[in-house]
């Protein structure tokens, strides 16, 4: 998936608990919308994404369930 480089980063750390329980794609619209320039990226509870910060990717971590609920609180990196 790809994303704009991470580079010049400027803000604070971001997160987003009030989206945990929600369905995949309803979190991926309301961080994007709130954080202009980031790309949510959705990934399952049994994927493992990777351990560089980028200030304008965030991870979106999904339960298997049939809505793909979001299973912890999505934070910018």
């Amino acid at each position: 998936m790809p994303y704009p480089p991470c580079d010049s980063c400027a803000g604070e750390r971001r997160s987003w608990p009030q989206l945990v329980g929600k369905p995949a794609a309803e979190a991926k619209a309301t961080i994007e919308r709130d954080m202009p320039g980031v790309t949510a990226v959705i990934i399952s509870t049994r994927a493992s994404g990777t351990t560089d910060f980028c200030c304008n990717r965030v991870w979106v971590v999904v339960n298997d369930d049939p809505q793909r609920t979001v299973a912890e609180v999505p934070i910018v990196g």
